[in-house]
């Protein structure tokens, strides 16, 4: 059964005269999840760059059975700015020049440190990473393996990681990334088989953030056959959302999948002034989600503060904290 707190503000009354009733005013809530969450991210894509040709999957398959965001922005320019401000509310400057983390790491709460610290469990997974909590790039698109690390935020917090950045890979043996910061497969051409055998077999943790490598996830044109970067990222979405929707957990109705993009191709007029990462996608599934088209202005923000209301992980973290939680849920 999903739990629904309800928040209302109500008048008490000081005399013994019956005074009138104040304005009640229900504060948006998010069910508690009952079981599994994916978030799926992809890179550098504009709302208005999907077409049918492109973009089958996301366009004929997830548009109609989710909650498909028609104004939702990234935060800023370029990618670990956006990855820092969907998984902690924040960012600083060294992030929006994409450093890595050995010069460029945080002690900001975020959403893994949240559900460790409350014993839920999670994973991070990286496509074509060699190894577990790697803080540097590796691989190259000629061989369709190219892990970027400015796209694995997880690897950039210091309660994640510990306090040794400077290596190749953490170095704490303690610390989370060693075990919950992982690679979706091996180091051959888009290797994603150890996610995906997961997902079928059910045995992915409660919370799932998903990141492609740099040929998968529209960031970059590494196989000119498949039709270009969009249609990439469409094609490694209906693979691993399929692995998903295979398990057990999905069938019984308890989990939710995510799908949004870092930032998109625009930004720096209108609604993006202050939010200046352009109009981009975001779409979120799940048999407790009321699908259609939503036009509500909607960011990075307003999706980490859902993620911690539906854990139930306490205030959410940074500019999150002050950003309604999406209004999708099924009554």
């Amino acid at each position: 059964m999903f739990r629904r707190l309800v928040i209302a503000a109500v008048a008490i009354a000081t005399t013994l005269v019956a005074a009138p009733t104040a304005n009640v005013h229900a504060v948006v809530t998010v069910p508690e999840f009952p079981g599994k969450v994916y978030v799926f991210v992809g890179e550098n894509t504009s709302l208005s760059q999907l077409t049918t040709k492109n973009a089958p999957f996301q366009l004929g398959m997830i548009k109609p059975n989710s909650a498909w965001f028609s104004d939702y922005w990234g935060i800023s320019h370029y990618s670990t700015s956006n990855y820092m401000a969907m998984t902690s509310g924040t960012f600083d400057r060294c992030d929006q020049l994409d450093e890595k983390p050995a010069t460029c790491n945080h002690a900001s709460r975020n959403i893994f440190g949240m559900l460790e610290n409350k014993s839920i469990s999670w994973a991070a997974w990286n496509e074509s990473m060699p190894d577990s909590c790697y803080l540097v790039n590796a691989g190259v698109n000629h061989d369709l393996n190219s892990y970027a690390v400015k796209h694995n935020p997880a690897v950039y917090y210091r309660d994640i990681v510990g306090t040794d950045f400077s290596q190749a890979a953490g170095t704490d043996p303690n610390a989370p990334c060693q075990t919950k910061v992982i690679p979706m497969g091996g180091t051959g051409p888009n290797d994603t088989s150890a996610f995906e055998a997961a997902a079928r077999a059910d045995t992915t943790p409660r919370f799932n953030y998903v990141v492609p490598n740099m040929c998968e996830d529209g960031h970059d044109n590494c196989n000119t056959s498949k039709g270009g970067t969009i249609k990439q990222f469409d094609d490694f979405l209906a693979r691993e959302i399929a692995a998903v929707q295979s398990s057990a957990s999905w069938k019984a109705g308890s989990d939710v999948i995510v799908v949004v993009y870092d930032e998109g191709q625009d930004g720096g007029i209108g609604k993006a002034q202050k939010f200046a990462g352009g109009h981009t996608v975001c779409a979120v599934m799940g048999a407790n989600v009321a699908t259609g088209v939503y036009d509500t202005f909607t960011n990075h923000y307003n999706l980490l503060r859902t993620l911690v209301d539906g854990f139930d992980l306490g205030t959410a973290p940074a500019n999150a904290m002050n950003a309604e939680p999406m209004d999708i849920w099924q009554p």
